[in-house]
């Protein structure tokens, strides 16, 4: 078992925020064991499938929060349903 496939390893949970909404979403949770490495993996199309199709479409993202954590805490804001509350980008105040 590799630590990707191992749910309690822990590792860091982070939130990507994307220049321009994509389908109905502007925001990705993840996690990984090496934030950096999967970030490689994201940019080179080789993470998600939907930060693949971002890549596609020449939108930009970033990190913008990042939570000490397991792949539990990771499904758990995943089905929150409600990145948006979590990106400080959204919730900037004016």
């Amino acid at each position: 078992m590799n630590q990707s496939q191992n749910p309690t390893l822990s590792g860091t949970v982070y939130l990507i925020h994307l220049s321009e909404k994509m389908h109905h979403s502007q925001h990705y949770i993840g996690w990984a064991a090496n934030v950096e490495g999967r970030m490689h993996h994201h940019r080179h199309n080789r993470g998600s499938r939907f930060l693949a199709a971002a890549n596609e479409r020449g939108i930009r993202y970033e990190i913008v929060r990042q939570w000490p954590g397991d792949k539990h805490l990771e499904r758990q804001l995943k089905n929150r349903k409600k990145a948006r509350l979590l990106c400080p980008i959204c919730n900037k105040v004016h």
